[in-house]
């Protein structure tokens, strides 16, 4: 019994000194101080702002517009007799189109020619015996008139075989139409649209009042068409503003355009005015945003060791796109170093490198 008790007090005590020792063991390390954790620097790359000249820039929508357009459509009543082209067809100038029965006029056309025939003999006739003086001066004046009156019979009737013959007025791509062969068509009925082709095309689009004041016949504009960008000429300025908006309106003229651009389509127009500012350009990757505004990372020395480079967030004001770089109004001198990669990784006062190039292996190497 005695030996039972006894061992029951070892065990005990046993295992309250282990859980005392592994009590101080866990103060012990608590209280130890931490272990070395050396700084790593951020590998980026940075370079200098380039100074540029630019211009104030207005971006708007414009609408493509073909130099020649024409609504076709019929000028008298009359019922299909020829259909000779089709929806979406390329037609040549003087091409004939569509065609309205022209029976009846051909008829009265013939008539007509006939009696254009009768007057012009009889006015030759009457014109040999007023030379011998056989016929009074008002028997020649009736046969010229009887001619005169035929003639002009035979131009209206050719004038009315002509508006029932529709051609192209010019070169033109020709829209979408739903006419048949037999199909009865008022007066004024719209057939299709004629877009001309040309090696050119038209812009037209609406500026401000403050932007229209600096701008000039000649000017260039810029196009934004994916994935290029296209030079314009202002060739036009409207002569008055709008009266609710009080913009003014312009036509650019595109040469040689792309053959994506289609009549009405609309396209981004950016125009510079306004006389030329001084003002820096950096990579647009290296311009980084926040609630609080726009900002750049500036790379000075480490006032404690100038051997190393660290960062610290600039407020900066940006200006419009160039390329692939974003222009600086204010905020940054060409003589400042800033982040231009790997800009989204910093925060103030971070050490950073540039990667060093292998010679012998040509990579990159941290």
């Amino acid at each position: 019994m005695l030996k039972t008790i006894f061992g029951s007090i070892v065990l005990l005590a046993i295992v309250i000194g282990t859980g005392v020792a592994i009590g101080l063991l866990k103060v012990r390390m608590m209280s130890a101080p931490p272990p070395d954790n050396p700084e790593r620097p951020e590998i980026v790359r940075f370079a200098k702002p380039a100074q540029v000249s630019i211009r104030q820039r207005s971006t708007t929508v414009g609408t493509i517009l073909a130099p020649r357009s024409v609504q076709l459509r019929t000028e008298v009543v009359g019922t299909v007799s020829d259909v000779s082209f089709e929806s979406g067809q390329v037609v040549q100038e003087n091409q004939l189109l569509l065609k309205l029965d022209t029976s009846v006029e051909e008829a009265q056309l013939a008539g007509a020619e006939a009696v254009q025939k009768i007057a012009e003999s009889t006015f030759k006739r009457n014109q040999k015996a007023a030379d011998a003086r056989a016929i009074s001066e008002l028997e020649l004046e009736q046969a010229t008139a009887l001619l005169t009156q035929a003639k002009a019979d035979v131009l209206r009737i050719n004038a009315i075989i002509r508006k029932k013959t529709l051609r192209a007025p010019f070169l033109a791509k020709a829209g979408l139409f739903d006419i048949q062969k037999g199909q009865y068509l008022p007066e004024g009925t719209q057939i299709t649209m004629l877009q001309g082709i040309d090696d050119y095309v038209h812009i037209d689009f609406m500026m401000p009042q403050q932007v229209a004041d600096e701008v000039h016949v000649g000017d260039e504009i810029t196009l934004a068409v994916e994935p290029q960008s296209l030079l314009a000429t202002i060739i036009a300025i409207d002569s008055q503003s709008d009266r609710t908006t009080r913009n003014l309106s312009a036509r650019a003229k595109l040469s040689n355009p792309p053959a994506m651009l289609q009549p009405n389509d609309s396209v981004r127009v950016e125009l510079d005015f306004g006389p030329s500012t001084e003002a820096v350009t950096i990579s647009a990757s290296g311009l980084r945003r926040s609630p609080e505004g726009a900002f750049v990372y500036v790379v000075t020395p480490d006032p404690k060791d100038t051997s190393k480079l660290r960062v610290h967030p600039q407020t900066v004001i940006p200006g419009k796109t160039i390329g692939q770089n974003v222009s600086i109004l204010n905020g940054l001198t060409p003589d400042q170093t800033i982040v231009t990669e790997g800009s989204f990784k910093l925060r103030d006062k971070v050490w950073v490198v540039e990667p060093e190039l292998d010679d012998k292996a040509g990579k990159v190497q941290p």
